[in-house]
């Protein structure tokens, strides 16, 4: 609690007063200095009481527009708070954000004005988290005040705490960098005098050597071109982690033994190849990325932050490509021309009209341009693709099917809980027979 001005005013005039009356003798100054003393602690008293019944009538309600919400997202938190006012009182109110979000738009606090009933101030404001993970609300801040003291009192019962933010991590969605220095031109011929290949011709830099210079094309063009040379090396594969959904059970004994050969493959990676990228999904929800890492344990230690299962705001519900509703209206339509009963073709045309309604309103979903962006990053010539095949598996050919565009070799490990020791068949969800298995 602090002093206000005017009570430390009171408080230096009485210690004036009783001083004065100890010199002077003076049973009236004596007096009138305790009695400033005792209106001062009656004001005490009857702030302290009024504190405590506001605060024992406060009462918060918090909502999110959006939970969980994925890192780097804003939402909008709307919090209402009701309690039983006092005269002569201003109060003013402050959410507490969050730890690891910040403000994006608005405030966070409201200044109510003296009145005795029941009053109720609702605020709004915007915050982005920065961190995933669950985080807890601490609570709200109440500044009470009156002519004399000013007190401020953190609310931070349950309560007062909830809803908890459950932030959901992020992929990293970046397009690649272009390796093509300024002003550079492919050239894809072989050298004469080396065994590898002449990649490109950029112009000279101070520092570089001379004797990758292309004398005869710097004389026709006078200045200076350095040769650079290319030869062909093979790239790590791409390992994509499909966790299971943590509001489902999911058979734990196949997640065991799938931890155990993706931790098994990263290390044979790592060995053979000097680093490693690791995708993780949890069904058509992009997680986290693992980017060319070349430090063993570092790796090991996000394999074990991110290997359990997650948490999927988004799901499929067995939908579709739009190259497989193609591919079935065309079926449909070469069945139709060669059905001889009338009845047939009726319940043709009306299976393909269906198809057709459905290609007109279904949309790539975000999840496939997610993945082609994310994969962009990274050069490679295999993919291994661990699942458990749980519930629905059609964002697996969302996965496939631009990889194979690509002719990257696509390998998928789907452990069927229902046949331990089996991989179960690709051919039942996947778009071609070329992914092996």
């Amino acid at each position: 609690m602090q002093l206000r001005r005017c009570t430390q005013g009171v408080c230096v005039l009485s210690l004036i007063l009783i001083s004065c009356a100890l010199i002077l003798d003076s049973m009236a100054i004596l007096l009138a200095g305790g009695t400033l003393v005792a209106g001062i602690l009656g004001q005490y008293l009857l702030f302290d009481n009024q504190v405590r019944e506001i605060v024992r009538s406060a009462e918060v309600r918090r909502s999110l527009s959006r939970n969980p919400v994925r890192k780097g997202t804003p939402l909008q938190v709307t919090t209402r708070f009701s309690f039983q006012g006092s005269v002569r009182m201003n109060i003013r109110i402050t959410d507490l954000l969050p730890p690891n979000t910040v403000l994006v738009d608005w405030a966070t606090s409201v200044t109510t004005s003296p009145d005795p009933s029941g009053q109720t101030r609702q605020f709004r404001y915007r915050i982005t988290p920065l961190v995933h993970g669950a985080h807890h609300f601490p609570g709200v801040s109440v500044n009470i005040r009156n002519l004399f003291f000013d007190e401020t009192i953190a609310l931070s019962r349950k309560p007062d705490r909830e809803p908890t933010l459950s932030v959901l991590p992020t992929g990293l969605f970046m397009s690649p960098t272009s390796e093509s220095a300024e002003g550079t031109r492919d050239n894809r011929k072989a050298s004469m005098w080396s065994s590898i290949d002449l990649h490109s011709l950029r112009e000279y830099n101070p520092g570089d050597d001379l004797r990758h210079v292309d004398w005869k094309l710097s004389a026709k063009f006078n200045k200076l071109f350095i040769r650079k040379y290319s030869s062909p090396i093979s790239f790590p594969p791409l390992i994509i982690v499909d966790l299971p959904w943590n509001g489902a059970p999911y058979p734990e004994d196949e997640f065991s033994r799938m931890i155990s050969e993706v931790t098994g493959m990263v290390s044979h990676t790592l060995q053979a190849y000097q680093h490693i990228s690791v995708l993780f999904i949890s069904g058509p929800n992009v997680l986290h990325l693992i980017r060319d890492e070349k430090n063993s344990s570092r790796c090991m230690a996000q394999l074990r932050e991110w290997m359990h299962p997650a948490e999927r705001p988004v799901h499929f519900y067995h939908m579709q490509d739009r190259t497989d509703l193609r591919s079935r209206v065309r079926d449909i339509e070469e069945t139709t021309d060669q059905a001889t009963e009338s009845k047939a073709g009726e319940f043709l045309d009306l299976l393909r009209d269906r198809f057709i309604s459905v290609l007109q309103y279904q949309r790539n979903p975000a999840f496939a341009g997610q993945i082609a962006r994310t994969i962009s990053q990274i050069l490679m010539t295999d993919v291994y693709l661990f699942s458990l095949g749980c519930g629905d598996t059609s964002h697996i050919r969302h996965i496939v099917r631009p990889l194979q565009t690509q002719h990257i070799r696509v390998n998928v490990r789907i452990i069927d809980a229902s046949r331990p020791g089996r991989i179960r068949k690709p051919d039942s969800f996947l778009p071609s027979r070329k992914v092996q298995s």
